[in-house]
């Protein structure tokens, strides 16, 4: 079975078996998708050829406990047998789509200038779940590059509304006149 069919496979039944803590098990993957990223330990671990499964599992029980759902964490000790962090990452990253498209949640990335205040993005991710009619997952990230303005990605779709694209658009159009 290839990999991608599997990872979809995989998301769709912890999705349907989250049920009504879908959002929890959500919340739970991010942070265990955060930890594979920053520890090399916990990386390890899942990788490990020399500890059983029944014993990552423990482990990982005694560990996440405070920390993440018993879904996920029984979900990652059942997945962890693979010996496969790319396999989890990806089963999480499809996990993370569904969910969104099930409860109504758009990914808008937003590249700004300058940093901006709490008051700021609370109103642009309002206008945006305003305009999409769905609730924006909105992260922001400062990009050095941009003069001014902002550039946003909602899903797929790329909107440029920096200042750099507008000069060029006026550019063009002075030279086409």
């Amino acid at each position: 079975m290839k990999l991608n069919l599997r990872t979809k496979k995989l998301a769709s039944i912890l999705l349907e078996s989250s049920g009504e803590h879908a959002g929890a098990v959500h919340a739970s993957l991010q942070q265990i998708d955060d930890l594979i990223k920053k520890d090399a330990r916990f990386r390890s671990l899942l990788q490990s050829k020399r500890i059983s499964n029944e014993q990552k599992t423990e482990i990982l029980r005694e560990v996440l406990t405070n920390l993440c759902h018993t879904i996920a964490i029984e979900f990652l000790g059942i997945i962890a047998d693979e010996k496969s962090v790319k396999l989890i990452r990806q089963v999480i990253k499809t996990y993370d789509a569904l969910y969104k498209e099930k409860v109504g949640i758009v990914s808008v990335q937003a590249h700004v200038a300058q940093e901006m205040e709490a008051a700021e993005i609370k109103a642009l991710q309002q206008n945006l779940q305003k305009v999409m009619n769905k609730k924006a997952d909105l992260k922001i990230e400062v990009d050095d590059q941009l003069l001014g303005g902002i550039k946003l990605r909602i899903e797929n779709t790329f909107l440029d509304a920096s200042l750099k694209s507008k000069l060029n658009r006026l550019q063009s159009e002075l030279l086409h006149s």
